[in-house]
């Protein structure tokens, strides 16, 4: 177990923004757990748990930043895996396509890591990481007890989960299941397609924490959008109907728009990039201009999909 007082934050988040924490704690095992547990019962100060640092805005933190660094790969049977949570999908993506196993290449270049795909309910280009999950594996934050949760016991939902919802669980590892037997060329094949693709579509030359707002089911818009996204043909399946909330803020007009060096992206309007020297502030303002503009003109409420940690 690795303790450290007043770690800056900004570097381990891919918006490169962030002040201190009062605490930084890396642990690597359930032994470890179980030390940070009793450690953290005499500081009693509050927890946040720190993945990749992806899908996130931190300003500091009075309390301890937990970084779980469960990185492990087991193969324990054909087209079956368990995965630490601390390792990076696009890690665990090399290492199955090496394997021939088919059921990841959706998430070519996607950012982040196991744990937090689970926990964020992770997915696109039609793919879904829940579908990999059989089991998760996970340790209260509060009473140090472990437990299995099956699939089913995950409640996952767009872009959620369970363990979205109940911050007390962090995630140790998941058993996935995958199809076998498949083409290794093919797959990479369709994984650098992903790739390419977020590197033309996505602003990934900046800073940023990926999209900002959750998009919009098409039945919960009001008919007016509806109709706008029909005659713009912008309705798409992510896995159900959805209208891009990327569409609605360029309708907008609020691609390019600024606060200080935080600007909503003129390559992909759902995020915001750090220009170089944004602050929290800036992007926090950023994000509820747009929200409030969404809710004002289109009498929609966007929902937030990044962590906002202030």
């Amino acid at each position: 177990m690795k303790i450290i007082k007043n770690k800056k934050l900004a570097p381990l988040t891919s918006f490169k923004i962030g002040d201190r924490a009062d605490y930084f704690v890396e642990i690597h095992n359930l032994d470890e757990f179980l030390k940070f547990h009793s450690w953290q019962k005499k500081k009693n100060l509050p927890i946040f748990v720190l993945g990749g640092g992806t899908n996130l805005l931190i300003d500091s933190f009075p309390g301890i930043v937990l970084k779980p660094e469960f990185k492990y790969i087991y193969k324990i049977d054909q087209g079956i895996l368990k995965v630490g949570a601390g390792v990076s999908v696009s890690e665990l993506l090399d290492y199955v396509i090496g394997l021939g196993y088919r059921g990841l290449e959706w998430a070519g270049g996607l950012p982040g890591t196991v744990g937090g795909a689970i926990e964020g309910g992770v997915g696109c280009f039609g793919g879904e990481f829940k579908n990999l999950v059989s089991e998760v594996l996970a340790v209260n934050l509060k009473t140090g007890e472990d437990r299995i949760f099956k699939k089913e016991e995950c409640q996952f939902e767009y872009r959620g989960s369970f363990f979205r919802r109940n911050k007390d669980w962090l995630i140790v590892e998941t058993t996935l299941i995958f199809e076998t037997g498949h083409n290794e060329e093919e797959l990479k094949k369709i994984a650098k397609e992903k790739i390419d693709y977020r590197k033309q579509k996505h602003p990934l030359e900046y800073p940023n924490a990926g999209s900002i707002f959750k998009n919009v089911p098409f039945d919960k818009a009001p008919k007016f959008i509806q109709d706008l996204a029909l005659e713009k043909n912008k309705i798409k399946n992510d896995p159900f109907l959805i209208i891009p909330t990327a569409f609605l803020i360029s309708e907008l007009g609020l691609k390019g728009k600024r606060i200080g060096d935080a600007q909503i992206s003129e390559k992909h309007s759902n995020f915001i990039i750090n220009l170089g020297k944004a602050t929290f502030a800036d992007v926090y303002n950023l994000i509820y201009l747009a929200k409030k503009t969404l809710e004002d003109k289109f009498l929609i409420e966007p929902e937030i999909e990044i962590k906002i940690i202030k």
